[in-house]
């Protein structure tokens, strides 16, 4: 065992004898030679018991340590707390930190269906949605698969009249309501009306108790290119309101659709002649019994903050979820634009946010505000609230559903953060993290926010008993619980 003076000898020897200086190192019990000490901050700390003079003299390191030249290696400490760690055996360097998300690469500006080229993501402020629909429509030269909550579009309607002329084969799943209206102010549309004269191989399907609805909006082109987003196939959508569509060609989302949507077709009804019953309203506090739940991709490619997500998400019954892990994951903003919102898991995930500093920002639309008292609570929380309408004022509504995570994440389609949405609703959400996908969305949110306002008293005007209750002109085109 080595004494106290020559365990202060062997500390110092152990330095590199690199830009040497000759110093005469005097300990607490007397000199013990000169030593070699590379002049570095760490050597420039002079503890009170220590004393430095010049001398030349021989150097103690190789008597005591006869390798040491093997010991200048490039981990030098160079302040006294790395040198601390690195004579108590720790490394003297830590690993560079994993990086919280993975680099992407981004996802482009333009898909291709058979040479036509088609935007990858659409905005309604910013372009006329429909006209991209056609064309790929008019671009389809096998197979056209929809699972749509509604059509109200003249033009699209010809499209797909003229894609089933030159062979292509069209199914389409449709939202019950809309094939058999329940509101006594509702009527068919003529472009639903017109696919069924003409033979189309529709089904419809609706939702798990009187509101419940099929809401999604999908188109599968050919088995090679996904639509889909809040874009209902409307007049009033493609003039008046805030919505969102995309054009993906990833094959493994595209599956992942096709399987849901397989799924839709063999749950769905024939479309008959005569309206089936409506179903009976569930009194209030008795217990809905839902559907069943959707079939959801297993797979988990997106990475966000040390935690993995589905490419897409599918309700009945899994959607949620998984939106409230991504905020739960989220650490400095979430930006949330929803037409509507009930949902008690996602507004505790967003209070949780809110509690550990992460900056909440949601618009709402402002028809929906009115009368739900879930929305209305985030304003009396002392969440940065704003209200939108349409793009043209009372014509239109906020429609779009979606939410940026970190300014990195985006979840995006059919599904409003509502109850019905994840339990009654047949509903998609994508998530995204191309980086271009997550620099469209934060820039569409910020329009939108420009010209939104704060809620103020008259805003909200209180609950509604049902949604019949809505007076908007233009509702039933847009119904979106």
């Amino acid at each position: 065992m080595l004494n106290t003076r020559y365990r202060w000898a062997l500390v110092i020897a152990l330095l590199p004898s690199l830009s040497l200086a000759q110093v005469r190192v005097t300990s607490p019990f007397g000199p013990v030679g000169a030593l070699p000490i590379p002049l570095t901050p760490f050597n420039n700390f002079v503890p009170p018991a220590l004393s430095l003079s010049p001398l030349s003299a021989p150097s103690l390191s190789p008597i005591l340590l006869p390798s040491a030249p093997s010991l200048s290696a490039p981990a030098v400490p160079v302040s006294l707390a790395q040198g601390r760690a690195f004579f108590d055996g720790a490394a003297a360097k830590a690993d560079a930190p994993a990086p919280a998300n993975p680099a992407r690469a981004p996802r482009g500006e333009s898909v291709s269906l058979n040479g036509v080229v088609l935007p990858a993501r659409m905005f309604s402020d910013q372009t006329q949605i429909s006209g991209h629909l056609i064309r790929a429509i008019d671009a389809a030269q096998t197979s056209i698969d929809i699972a749509i909550h509604g059509i109200a579009l003249r033009e699209v309607a010809a499209a797909l009249v003229r894609a089933k002329k030159r062979g292509v084969k069209i199914r389409v799943v449709m939202n019950q309501t809309h094939v058999f209206p329940e509101k006594p102010r509702d009527s068919r549309s003529a472009e639903v009306q017109q696919l069924i004269d003409l033979g189309f191989e529709m089904k419809m399907l609706r939702g798990g108790d009187m509101f419940g609805v099929m809401h999604n909006k999908i188109a599968i082109f050919d088995r090679q290119v996904l639509e889909t987003g809040s874009y209902n196939w409307s007049h009033a959508a493609d003039t008046w309101h805030w919505e969102h569509a995309l054009f993906l060609a990833e094959q493994a989302r595209i599956k992942a659709y096709q399987s849901y949507w397989d799924w839709m077709w063999s749950i769905s009804a024939k479309i008959t002649s005569q309206a089936p019953a409506r179903p009976e309203p569930i009194p209030e506090g008795e217990p809905h019994p839902g559907l069943p739940p959707a079939p959801q991709d297993p797979a988990r490619p997106v990475l966000f903050n040390g935690e993995s997500f589905p490419g897409q998400a599918f309700s009945p019954l899994g959607v949620t979820a998984q939106l409230v892990r991504a905020v739960d994951a989220s650490r400095t903003s979430v930006d949330v634009a929803n037409f509507s919102f009930t949902s008690e898991d996602l507004r505790d995930a967003l209070t949780r946010a809110k509690e550990r500093g992460v900056k909440v920002r949601i618009v709402f639309d402002a028809q929906q505000y009115r009368y739900l008292p879930e929305m209305h609570w985030f304003a009396d929380n002392g969440f940065d609230v704003l209200l939108s309408a349409g793009k043209k004022g009372d014509k239109g509504v906020m429609h779009n559903k979606f939410a940026v995570f970190d300014g990195a994440l985006v979840s995006a389609g059919s599904f409003n953060w509502t109850r019905n949405g994840e339990k009654n609703n047949y509903e998609n959400a994508l998530f995204l993290d191309a980086p271009d996908d997550a620099v469209a969305f934060l820039a569409a949110f910020r329009r939108i926010r420009d010209q939104a306002w704060a809620p103020a008293p008259d805003d909200h005007q209180g609950p509604h008993a049902a949604p019949e209750d809505f007076n908007h002109p233009h509702y039933s085109q847009f119904m979106g619980f």
